[in-house]
């Protein structure tokens, strides 16, 4: 009988812990996957914001120095030669 129950524990608490320990990982991945899925809904949410037109216009405008059809452009100039006393 001691020998049926030996062999039933060495058989079945390692399957036990093998599922204990998928379950685990279950949980961590479930985890990473809700964090990954807010990551990438913020970063549809800003990349339909930079894609208005709106936002075209403000990069286009700030970072390439594009100006309308009609429009002047003031350009700020400074020397390097003023010294304060």
């Amino acid at each position: 009988m001691g020998m049926i129950c030996l062999m039933i524990v060495f058989t079945i608490v390692p399957r036990v812990k093998m599922v204990w320990d998928l379950t685990q990982q279950k949980e961590e991945l479930q985890q990473q996957k809700a964090k990954l899925l807010q990551v990438n809904h913020s970063l549809k949410k800003q990349n339909d914001e930079l894609n208005s037109p709106a936002a075209v216009e403000r990069i286009a405008r700030e970072q390439l120095g594009m100006v309308k059809q009609g429009e002047k452009v003031v350009v700020e100039v400074v020397t390097g030669n003023a010294k304060s006393k």
